[in-house]
């Protein structure tokens, strides 16, 4: 039961998650209170209300606060409350339930549309009330108290909203940051970890996933001759041309020290082999490099099945590029 509703509640608010299950648990104990003091009436239209709030909340909870289910919740209030005003509830006591009733629709649907129907709510109150269908006249002193109310609860709501947002921002804005290198601003060894654990747990066999292993030849001599300053910047240079040498779906990485990660999918192998090489020569062609004397050496793995092999396999290939050629690649299809 538990592994049902994990996945519905966690489409929900927190708040909506509370405020749905304590709304239908008190209609159905007023229902219950109403039938043991054989008010049969007020007992049968309570039942149906709570059957109601039970179709609307599971709605909710199924698919999120979409526009239907807010439609649901505004069309179940509002015969509600009408029905508390003309019924009178249980010792003429219905209307003492339309706040919390209006406080409920402002948050659940937000500060701007819930205050919007709260007031639509009152509207159709005050007209029930011209009419004379009330059961109790209400005085003066019950609207500008329940506008009070919606007008507080609303501005609450609204500063709820604005912070709850400034923290998701903020929240995001850590998460990459997190995921980022601070010197060269490719992703870091976190984003290559996270998105090959989604492929692992996503991605069905079949989709043909490649990865490519880069290292720079030669880079402790170009720190021991120029300078660490000099390696940042030729570090940052390579890292934009791995960018810009795969598309915006692929995933570049710095892994560690001055070695690369690129990972893309889906790929064919003889589009892997043209991203090495669009690679290699660009660094080749780019004067910024040339008095550096530096090359690039690439160990790739491309695979349909096993995905937890693409580092091993293209680990592999790099180092035996790095002991033998350099300045070369080796595509392996696991």
């Amino acid at each position: 039961m538990k592994a049902r509703l994990k996945p519905l509640l966690q489409k929900a608010d927190s708040r909506i998650t509370f405020i749905i299950p304590t709304y239908f648990i008190l209609v159905v104990v007023f229902a219950v209170m109403a039938a043991v003091g054989q008010e049969w009436v007020l007992a049968l239209w309570l039942s149906s209300f709570a059957a109601m709030i039970l179709l609307f909340g599971f709605h909710i909870f199924q698919n999120g606060l979409t526009w239907i289910g807010k439609g649901m919740m505004l069309v179940t209030n509002a015969l509600f409350i009408g029905f508390l005003v003309v019924h009178g509830g249980h010792g003429h006591s219905g209307y003492f339930w339309v706040f919390p009733l209006l406080v409920a629709t402002i948050q659940v649907m937000g500060a701007t549309l819930g205050v919007l129907f709260a007031v639509l709510l009152l509207g159709m109150v005050w007209q029930l009330d011209a009419f004379g269908w009330t059961d109790t006249a209400l005085s003066s002193r019950f609207y500008f108290a329940a506008l009070g109310l919606v007008l507080i609860t609303g501005v609450h709501e609204f500063t709820l909203e604005r912070h709850r947002k400034e923290l998701s921002r903020q929240v995001k804005d850590k998460q990459r940051e997190s995921c980022l290198d601070p010197l060269t601003r490719v992703g870091n060894r976190r984003l290559i970890d996270e998105e090959l654990a989604m492929i692992y747990t996503r991605e069905s066999v079949g989709t043909s996933i490649g990865l490519l292993m880069v290292d720079l030849d030669n880079f402790k001599q170009i720190n021991d001759a120029f300078g660490h300053h000099a390696g940042d910047e030729v570090l940052k240079t390579i890292a934009s041309h791995l960018s810009e040498s795969v598309r915006p779906s692929d995933a570049v990485a710095r892994w560690g020290g001055d070695e690369f990660v690129v990972l893309l999918h889906p790929i064919r192998q003889d589009e892997l082999e043209a991203v090495a090489k669009r690679i290699q020569q660009s660094i080749v062609q780019d004067e910024r490099l040339t008095s550096f004397d530096l090359s690039v050496s690439m160990g790739g793995a491309l695979t349909s099945s096993d995905y937890r092999a693409l580092l091993k396999v293209a680990d592999e290939n790099l180092i035996e590029m790095k002991n033998h050629t350099k300045n070369d690649y080796k595509i392996t299809r696991v």
